[in-house]
Parts: structure tokens; C-alpha cells; sequence
């Protein structure tokens, strides 16, 4: 199985590549902006780097947000066109399960936390095997820590300023938390690779982006379930 991601949903993009169903590589594309100048140099690169061309992917992958809305129209563009041009199918990846992903095996339930921004953050329920426990969703700390409590769920994050004076968590819950990689394109590779064997990747031009929260569309302080 070879699986080429494309991560851009967040501050920090990157892509990675599978090979022969183990991850091969991954590389940083930097901070946003600027990830269209960059992606398709560093695409060709990873490839370069291992020996392999895009005719030899059975699938690609993005990962479809919460994120910036740039950002997560830039991966998405660029991943469907490849998948379009090589007729292999596309799996969207959240970036909330991918994260998650990166949570040590051995925890049985964690919730993923990204920033938001407005004080809010973007939280994702899952088990290990990367199912939904409850919808994604936007809101204020103290509106999600109650419902993340009584899951006695793992915190999964990794933007530590999150957790920092100012950040929207940063009062703390009392819960374990782990911190993973700035870059989660490994992630979304290994979530996407797992859909693209069960015959679960898309036609690239069905795959949209997973805002939660669209421009102007929701009120600050409104949850709103994740675009599916």
C-alpha cells in the first residue's frame, strides 16, 4: 500500500508518503503562508528520496481541516488534482483524528484539542481505533470540560500554547495530557492508508474541507457539529 499525504489544515503543513504499507517519510513544509510555493517541490522530493513515482500510489490523502481555511484549501486542491490525474481514489482525513492518532496506543480514550482562536477550541472524541465517541465540535473550555470529564478522556494536543496563561485551557482540568508532533501528515497517512485497504477512499471531487466553524457562519461561543 503507498499512500501519499498532504498536510495543510494548520500552522505547521507537511507531507508524508507509505510504502509498502509502513511510513516511509515525512517532511516539514514550514509555517503558514506559503505552502502553494513549497508543496509540490517537497512532493517531489519525498519521492525522489525513496524511489518511487505518483503512478505507484494506490491513494492520497488530505487533511480536510479544522484549520485555516487557506490552508485547507490549498492541501485539498493539490491533493485532489493528483488523485484526479492519476484516477486513484482520495481519502479526507479530520485533523482532530489525526491527531489523536498520535496518542500512545495504550490510551483507551482521548480527546484532541486544537485552537480556535476567539478563546474557543476545536475538540475530537475518539477511541484507539480512531472511531468517533461523540461529533467534532467548537466551543469555550468550560462548556467541553464537563463532557470530557466524565469520558475521563486522555488530552491530545500539540500546540503547548494551549495550555499556556492567556491560552483557552489554560486553567487547566486536572486530566493526563499528551503532546504530539507539530506536523501530522505521518497521521493522516495512517488513517488514510487504513480507509483507501477497505475499499472507504473517495472520488477526489466528493472529498470537502471539515471547517466545524465557517467564516461569519457561527457566533462565537456556538458549538456546531463537524461537516462529515
Amino acid at each position: 500500500m503507498n499512500v501519499l499525504a498532504i498536510d495543510t489544515a494548520r500552522s505547521e503543513g507537511g507531507v508524508a508518503l507509505m510504502r509498502d504499507g509502513a511510513l516511509s517519510g515525512v517532511a516539514s513544509l514550514g509555517s503558514a503562508p506559503g505552502y502553494g510555493e513549497v508543496l509540490f517541490g517537497a512532493i517531489e522530493r519525498l519521492l525522489a528520496d525513496h524511489g518511487v513515482a505518483l503512478d505507484d500510489m494506490d491513494g492520497f490523502a488530505a487533511s480536510n481541516g479544522p484549520g485555516s481555511f487557506t490552508g485547507i484549501r490549498v492541501g485539498l486542491v493539490a491533493a485532489k488534482a493528483l488523485a484526479e490525474a492519476q484516477r486513484k481514489p482520495l481519502v479526507g482525513v479530520s485533523s482532530l483524528r489525526a491527531l489523536a492518532r498520535s496518542a500512545p496506543a495504550d490510551s483507551p480514550l482521548r480527546a484532541s484539542l486544537l485552537d480556535a482562536r476567539r478563546g474557543e477550541v476545536f475538540a475530537g472524541f475518539y477511541d484507539p481505533a480512531g472511531r468517533p465517541l461523540l461529533p467534532e465540535t467548537v466551543g469555550r473550555w468550560e462548556d467541553l470540560a464537563p463532557r470530557i470529564h466524565d469520558l475521563g478522556l486522555l488530552l491530545v494536543a500539540n500546540e503547548p500554547s494551549l495550555f499556556e496563561a492567556g491560552g483557552p485551557v489554560a486553567e487547566g482540568s486536572g486530566l493526563p495530557r499528551h503532546m504530539g508532533p507539530a506536523v501530522l501528515a505521518g497521521q493522516v497517512a495512517l488513517l488514510a492508508a487504513r480507509e483507501i485497504e477497505a475499499g472507504r477512499g473517495s472520488l477526489p471531487e466528493t472529498v470537502e474541507a471539515n471547517y466545524i466553524r465557517r467564516p461569519g457562519a457561527v457566533p462565537p461561543g456556538v458549538s456546531q457539529a463537524a461537516r462529515r
